[in-house]
This record gives structure tokens, sequence and C-alpha cells, in this order.
């Protein structure tokens, strides 16, 4: 979706250049996926380290309000100030970060172990918890490497083949496809996320007091949530978070345009009515009888068909249109004020009615407005008889059946 929208987009400022453009998607997981390296508590761990985290993107301190919280000290150095931009990775060695801020380490390490857990070690692990695995493509290419087939292979074909392929080869040369490790390596927190903690005491929402009373979630005895000491929570108050946009309306935004995405389970307002259309077509094609669409030839001409502006005219449109932007204007009118008139008109009763209807899918106009659809559907101009709609087929009665 959104490389379709940077190619309309693109056509677009050349059509039509002194153009303000505004997009309205539905919303889907697909339309609202996360923005790359987005800002998600979700993807952070309590700690530091791990994979969490790892791209998340910097951010820019606006104001003390809504990003810092009661326990912030300007003068603390695990702590940023308004206009730093936070960085949620700890550097590596001789990285120049510019003018970011990032904490000098964890704050919940000591100076000695700080500095003892800078960088990866390795450690060796206990004879107890030794267990036996199958080696890692890695390993086993490193080995075939020192043997005939590594060198006349190389190294890249190697690289492309499955473990399976690179078991067997190893197995031809004698070597043993499973390792017991006896040691592994320990990362450190150089070049690591800074994770939830770090993050939310350098905003100032943790109390250094109680540093060990935050967990990522807490929940007390009766399973109510802790909101003083859940990071989660603390963390996704602050505004930064609250206001990350999806992928598809940062990418718009970039290009000078505006995506507004629906609310959930309202594709109504959707596309200016689009959804309507996708449902009048559907009912339209689910009315044919089975033999009309068997094979690819009878399938594309009966889909052409029934997406031809001869059935999907202007004025239909116009019609789907009209009713997508009249849902519009009761979620409107009911954001600003249930009681009071918008621009003098009052808000019909009828509106209000449907917007407390619970509608049971968020992808089909024809589930939750079928009546208002099927309308179209046995439209004067149209001959249900010519395409035998007259009567339910006995395909499709076999093929309800079946299903």
């Amino acid at each position: 979706m959104v490389l379709q929208t940077v190619d309309v987009i693109d056509c677009l400022k050349v059509i039509r250049p002194d153009y303000e453009y505004v997009f309205l998607f539905d919303h889907s997981s697909g339309h609202t996926k996360k923005r790359s390296g987005g800002l998600d508590v979700k993807d952070m761990n309590v700690g530091w380290g791990g994979s969490a985290g790892m791209n998340m993107r910097s951010t820019k301190i606006e104001s003390h309000n809504n990003y810092l919280g009661p326990f912030h000290n300007p003068d603390d150095p695990w702590m940023v100030t308004v206009g730093q931009t936070l960085r949620h990775i700890y550097p590596k060695d001789g990285e120049d970060i510019g003018d970011d801020y990032v904490p000098p380490s964890p704050i919940n390490l000591s100076p000695t172990e700080r500095e003892q857990e800078k960088n990866d070690t390795v450690v060796e692990i206990p004879i107890q918890k030794r267990r036996e695995r199958a080696k890692y493509k890695y390993e086993l290419i490193t080995e075939l490497m020192d043997t005939d087939t590594g060198k006349q292979e190389g190294r890249n074909k190697l690289e492309k083949m499955k473990l399976s392929e690179l078991q067997g080869k190893a197995r031809a040369e004698g070597i043993s496809i499973v390792i017991t490790p006896t040691t592994k390596i320990k990362p450190g927190w150089s070049g690591r996320g800074i994770g939830l903690l770090a993050a939310a005491y350098a905003r100032g929402w943790v109390d250094k007091n109680n540093i060990k009373s935050y967990q990522a979630m807490k929940y007390d005895n009766e399973d109510n949530l802790v909101k003083e000491f859940s990071l989660q929570y603390l963390l996704g108050q602050c505004a930064d978070f609250q206001n990350e946009v999806s992928q598809l309306e940062f990418v718009c935004e970039q290009l000078g345009a505006t995506a507004l995405i629906t609310p959930k389970y309202h594709a109504e307002l959707a596309g200016e009515g689009i959804e309507y259309t996708w449902g009048f077509l559907k009912s339209i094609y689910r009315r044919y009888p089975l033999e009309k669409k068997k094979g690819k030839t009878q399938f594309e001409a009966l889909l052409n068909q029934c997406l031809s502006r001869d059935l999907i005219t202007k004025e239909i449109v116009r019609k789907f249109s009209r009713r997508a932007r009249g849902y519009m204007e009761a979620y409107v009118a009911l954001d600003i004020n249930e009681e009071e008139e918008m621009y003098g008109t009052p808000i019909p009763h009828r509106k209000i009615e449907q917007l407390k209807k619970v509608l049971k899918s968020h992808r089909a106009a024809i589930d939750f407005d079928k009546e208002f659809i099927m309308k179209f559907v046995a439209r004067d101009g149209f001959d249900i008889k010519e395409v035998g709609l007259d009567k339910k087929p006995a395909a499709v009665k076999s093929e309800k059946k079946n299903k």
C-alpha cells in the first residue's frame, strides 16, 4: 500500500501540482503497520541488551510537559533535557553520535559492573547446564572450508545451501554435525538498546530510591495495574510515543500529503464509500451461477462485466460517497458535542442510532449495510432475469451446501 500510494502521489503532483492531497484509508493491519524504527514500548526489554529496541529511532524532547516526569533532574547526567534528542541505543566504542543524548551506561549497574559488562565476554557454561545441540550453518561452513569439499565448493556456494545439505557434506567429510558447547558469549551493553528502565529514568519517570520496584507492567494482588511502577505505561504516556504514526502516514507526510486512518471496525467511512462499491460488486458477482465462474476465461469475463462502468456508474459512486460522508458528519458531530448542533443543523436521530450499532466486520460493507447495497443491486435498469438472478441457481445451492 505504501508503494502504491507513493506512485499515486508522484502522478498527482505532475497532473495537479497545486493541490493539497489527503488520502483516507480504512483501519487494517497493513495500513496501520508500524513505522520502520518507530517508537514502541512493546519493542523494548526492561533492561539493556537483546534484539528489542535495536532499530528504534531517536526522538527529540520537545518540552517538559508530556515528555518528562516528576523525578526529572536536569543536573543528573543520566537524564535528558528539553531540546535534546534522546537516542535509544548505546554507542559502540569510538562511535560518533553527534548531538544526540544517550545515558552514559545502564543506571542500575555499579561503576565496576558497568565497566565489566560493557563489551561482549566469553563465559563458561556450568557442567550441569551443558546441552548437546545441532551445529549452526556458520559453524558447519567454517569447518567445511578446511576440507577439500569446502575449497571446491567455495564459501559463497556453501552459504546458499540448506542446513540439511551442509549436514550431508559434513558427514561425508567425517565432521560431527552436533556439538556440546562449553562456553557462550555474554553480550555487553555497548551497542545495545538502552531498554525501558534507562529510557524512563532518562525522562524522569523512575524514582531512583525504588528502582528495583519497576517492571514492564506491574500488577497488584488483585490484578490491578500499578501505573507508577509500570515502565511500558509510563513511557507510553509520553507525547512522542503517543503521537507515533504508521509507516503509511509517515511516508505520506514526507511527500507533502496526508494519510488519515479511519477508526477500527468502521469501514463505512473509508475511501469516500469504496467499501460500499466493493459490497455492491460482490453482491452482483455472488448471484451468478457457478457455471459462469468456472475456468480462467469465464471467470475473467464475469469479473470484467462486474467491474464495468455499466454497473459502477458515476451516480452510484456519488450516492455511496454521500452515505459515507453522512457517517463522517455524525461522528464529527458526536465528537464536538452530542447535545449541540453542528453548523446550525441538528444531528439526525437516525444517524445517531446507526452509530450505536455493533459492527461485526470492518472489512465488508455487505456485512453491515446489506439492505442499502441491495437496493442498488435491484435498481431500475438492471435486468435480473437476463443474468439469471430471478431465482437461486442449483449450482449456488449445492455450493453453499458443500461449504
